[in-house]
């Protein structure tokens, strides 16, 4: 009999579990969870014809969402907000801290308490470089400028960090391979100040590089590039860090033949979601997802191939 009831509280405590991991699942707009293919993401609900839709992002508890549109002629730009309250997401709106302003490429912190972006004004005097809002008891904050010297007097942008709060971006400041841009990154060393670096020939190229997304661990990081012997106009790379910190020659997306990169298509925005299960990413006007599996699949080709130098 004790035994029975060993069991019974233990079936019980697994089903609770089960209960609490459903709670507390991310809804993805009630899309069906994509696989190793990568599809459009919630389709007439994010993804919208005759819009421009890039650069999604979910809050780190899964609540929030924040997306970019912009103008089909790249003459404005504007961050949209949803948020899920009451088991359903609400109408996307233009987030206040966008309107009457050029905003776009969000990012979150790893606590949910910034929200990074590009960020101008149409008319005024703001420099086109990474700014940030901080989350306060009335909503989300006023822009703050981030200072020197991760924004410079050159185009600073496409702000991504780790868990440990080592920043990525994308900027065409001197000390690049060219004057279209590369992927920087911070560099502190204890006492001293905050220093960044270029992430060297092996990542960036003669080629304009830009859209870094590092994991949360710094394990891997995505990227756009321009370079030649890609399938687009633009496409998706993607670097593995090796254990001398060191970084693995890049390998173009498709490499995982899911439908990433393709002819004469221009492929950007990548981002994670907040569980790490889905990658998402934008093409031709539109958001797509795709499982990161397809991420653990390159990373063993990669080292299967000896493609580390």
């Amino acid at each position: 009999m004790k035994t029975k009831i060993i069991k019974v509280f233990s079936l019980l405590g697994i089903i609770s579990l089960i209960s609490a991991a459903q709670e507390n699942a991310i809804d993805y707009f009630g899309q069906t969870p994509p696989g190793d293919s990568a599809v459009v993401f919630a389709p007439g609900i994010i993804s919208l014809p005759h819009r421009v839709e890039q650069s999604i992002v979910f809050s780190p508890d899964g609540k929030e969402c924040f997306f970019n549109e912009w103008a089909a002629n790249y003459s404005y730009a504007k961050i949209y907000y949803t948020k899920y309250e009451n088991k359903i997401w609400t109408p996307p709106v233009e987030a206040s801290f966008s309107v009457g302003h050029f905003a776009s490429s969000p990012f979150f912190s790893a606590d949910g308490k910034r929200l990074y972006f590009h960020y101008a004004n149409y008319t005024g005097p703001e420099p086109y470089d990474i700014w940030m809002v901080q989350r306060t008891a009335q909503g989300w904050g006023e822009p703050f400028h981030l200072p020197s010297p991760i924004n410079s007097d050159y185009k600073d942008g496409c702000y991504s960090e780790t868990k440990d709060g080592i920043v990525y971006f994308a900027s065409n400041r001197p000390g690049g391979f060219d004057n279209k841009g590369d992927i920087w990154r911070t560099h502190q060393i204890t006492g001293q100040p905050l220093k960044v670096e270029n992430l060297g020939a092996t990542v960036n190229s003669s080629a304009w590089e830009s859209g870094p997304c590092i994991a949360p661990d710094e394990s891997y990081l995505i990227f756009v590039s321009e370079r030649p012997g890609g399938f687009g106009h633009s496409d998706l790379y993607i670097t593995f860090k090796k254990e001398d910190s060191s970084w693995t020659a890049p390998v173009n997306m498709e490499m995982s033949k899911a439908g990433i990169n393709l002819k004469n298509a221009a492929t950007d925005s990548a981002t994670l979601s907040p569980d790490g299960r889905y990658l998402f990413f934008s093409r031709s006007g539109d958001i797509y997802w795709v499982s990161t599996k397809i991420i653990d699949d390159i990373k063993k080709e990669v080292f299967h191939t000896k493609i580390i130098k």
